[in-house]
């Protein structure tokens, strides 16, 4: 059964394993579970909200310190 990963450090490309070649995008690849699981990957529950990409996270962490930066 395929499921939605998230990669844990890569945003975009192609990762091969021995199943074959699985493109990223976002931060996320569409695998196998026995794929994503046996790399380490975090599962993405596709029906709840949509998780942060990486370079969203990144976003907010410099929006969060330009807030912190102005407070008195």
């Amino acid at each position: 059964m395929m499921a939605v990963f998230q990669h844990p450090h890569l945003t975009r490309g192609v990762v091969t394993t021995h199943r074959g070649s699985f493109v990223i995008s976002r931060g996320f690849v569409s695998a196998p579970d026995e794929i994503g699981e046996a790399l380490g990957w975090r599962r993405v529950d596709v029906e709840q909200e949509p998780p942060v990409s990486v370079g969203q996270r990144q976003s907010s962490m410099a929006r969060d310190a330009r807030v912190s930066a102005d407070r008195p």
